[in-house]
């Protein structure tokens, strides 16, 4: 395993490390234009390749996979994502989302100046009410359901050695990882279920 915590190579899967990793680790959140690092990404993609931006997603991704496993079983007909402008994590979310939902995602921008960081929250809309995950603070989130009481759920900003800890448990390349970084992104990039916001305030939250 190959992990470049900045700088990584232009293309780090033929870098003289790169060939000899079966995975390799990029973290675009340092990049000074994340998105178009998460471009730059999927256009140079290899399997095995794999970036923390996903990696700080585990959290969202279970918990959101989780609430849509119980019942009314409806299908989603639109999401909204909330984060920071220069958050590829909120980006990537984004774009998982609209793939595997198959159905518009909303953007909702924030930017640094306004002192909002990473993930703010994601809306799910279904036939029967929104599903609203929000994290207004660190760690915590509330999750707002139809007809249920509002819950605090637990939602942890990811340290680095969470993240380190998860990819060192597997070897085999992250196939979902590689759907979302290129047909995902593409999606959203070719304008097909992705509509960006325009950037309001949030208080600071969120993964990177």
């Amino acid at each position: 395993m190959a992990w470049w915590p900045h700088d990584a190579p232009a293309v780090v899967s033929q870098s003289p490390l790169g060939r000899i990793a079966q995975r390799r680790i990029t973290d675009s959140s340092t990049s000074s234009n994340p998105r178009l690092a998460l471009q730059h990404l999927a256009a140079t993609y290899a399997p095995g390749d794999t970036d923390f931006a996903w990696t700080r997603l585990t959290l969202w991704r279970a918990l959101l996979a989780a609430v849509l496993d119980q019942p009314p079983y409806e299908p989603v007909t639109q999401v909204e994502v909330s984060g920071a402008a220069d958050s590829p994590s909120t980006v990537l979310l984004a774009a998982w989302l609209g793939l595997q939902l198959q159905v518009p995602v909303l953007h909702e921008v924030t930017t640094r100046a306004t002192g909002s960081s990473g993930i703010h929250g994601v809306r799910l809309h279904r036939a029967s009410g929104v599903i609203d995950l929000d994290r207004p603070i660190a760690n915590v989130a509330t999750l707002k359901q139809p007809n249920q009481p509002t819950h605090d759920v637990s939602l942890p900003r990811r340290s680095l050695r969470d993240c380190l800890a998860e990819e060192l448990r597997r070897l085999d390349p992250d196939s979902l990882y590689g759907d979302v970084i290129r047909h995902g992104l593409e999606r959203s990039n070719a304008g097909h279920g992705y509509i960006p916001a325009s950037a309001t305030a949030r208080k600071d939250s969120g993964d990177r």
